[in-house]
C-alpha cells in the first residue's frame, strides 16, 4: 500500500470540498441546522415530555455523524465518476484499497470534527452527553465503523453497477437507519421485520443512545451485540468491494464510467 496515493487523493478530495460551495454547505448547513431544530424543539417538549425531546436529539446526533461519514465518502466516490477523473486515477497505480481508504479518511474526518461541534451544542441543550463522554465516544466509534461499512458496500455497489445507481449514496443509509429502529422500540415492527432489525448496523447505537438521552445506564451487552453487528458488515464489505471492481472490468463497466 502506497501511503503518498492516500496522501494525494486525500489532498484532491479536501480541494474538492472548499472548490464546490454547494459541497461545504452540505456538510456544515444541514448537520447544524438539524441539530439546532431539535435542540429547539427539546427545550419546548421539556413542559410534557422531556425525555421524548432529548431521545429525539440524541439519536440525531449519531444519526448525523453516521450519514455524515458514509454519505460523504459514497459522494466523493461519484464526483470521481461524473467527471471521469476515476480513470486518471487508475492509471496513475493507486489501487482500489488506497483509493477506498482516502475516501474514508476524508469523510470521516469531516465527520468527526462537524459532529464535535454538534456534540456541545446538544449538551447545552440538555442532552446529557459531556456527562458521559465515554459512553458516547465508544457508540460513535461503533457507529463510524458501521457507517465505513456501508460506505465501502455502496461504493462496491456504484462500480460495479454503475453510475446510475449513485442515488444510492444519499439514499442507502435512510433504509438502514428506519430498520435500525432508531426512535422508537424495534417491537412495534411486525416479527418478519424484528428478525431484520436484529442484524442492522445500528439497532443497539440508537438503542444505546436512546438509553442517554434517558440517563439510563447503557449496558455492555448493548454495546457488544452493535460492535459484533458492524464487525460483521466491516468483514464481509471488503471481499464484495474488491468483487465489485473484478466484475466491472470483467463486464466493461469499469472502462465504461472511465470514458
Amino acid at each position: 500500500m502506497n501511503f503518498n496515493n492516500i496522501r494525494a487523493i486525500i489532498a484532491n478530495d479536501i480541494t474538492t470540498v472548499i472548490r464546490v460551495k454547494w459541497r461545504f454547505l452540505e456538510l456544515t448547513y444541514f448537520p447544524l441546522s438539524s441539530i439546532l431544530i431539535w435542540g429547539l424543539f427539546a427545550i419546548q417538549s421539556r413542559a410534557y415530555a422531556a425525555e421524548a425531546g432529548l431521545i429525539v436529539l440524541v439519536v440525531n446526533l449519531f444519526w448525523s455523524f453516521s450519514q455524515l461519514a458514509q454519505q460523504q465518502a459514497n459522494i466523493l466516490v461519484m464526483e470521481d465518476l461524473w467527471s471521469f477523473s476515476i480513470k486518471h486515477i487508475l492509471i496513475a497505480g493507486v489501487s482500489e484499497t488506497e483509493y477506498i481508504i482516502a475516501k474514508l479518511i476524508t469523510s470521516t474526518s469531516a465527520a468527526i470534527i462537524i459532529t464535535s461541534f454538534l456534540l456541545l451544542i446538544a449538551n447545552a441543550f440538555g442532552a446529557p452527553l459531556l456527562a458521559n463522554l465515554g459512553t458516547v465516544a465508544a457508540i460513535a466509534g461503533i457507529a463510524l465503523l458501521g457507517s465505513v461499512s456501508l460506505a465501502i458496500l455502496i461504493s462496491g455497489t456504484i462500480i460495479m453497477l454503475g453510475k446510475e445507481y449513485g442515488f444510492l449514496s444519499w439514499s442507502m443509509l435512510q433504509v438502514f437507519v428506519f430498520l435500525s429502529a432508531p426512535f422508537f422500540s424495534p417491537d412495534i415492527f411486525p416479527v418478519p421485520i424484528r428478525w431484520i432489525t436484529e442484524i442492522m448496523p445500528f439497532t443497539y447505537v440508537f438503542q444505546s443512545a436512546r438509553a442517554i438521552a434517558t440517563n439510563v445506564p447503557v449496558q455492555n451487552s448493548t454495546l457488544l451485540h452493535a460492535l459484533s453487528a458492524v464487525i460483521a458488515y466491516f468483514i464481509f464489505a471488503w471481499p464484495y468491494y474488491y468483487y465489485s471492481f473484478r466484475r466491472a472490468r470483467k463486464t466493461g463497466m469499469l472502462a465504461k464510467m472511465s470514458s
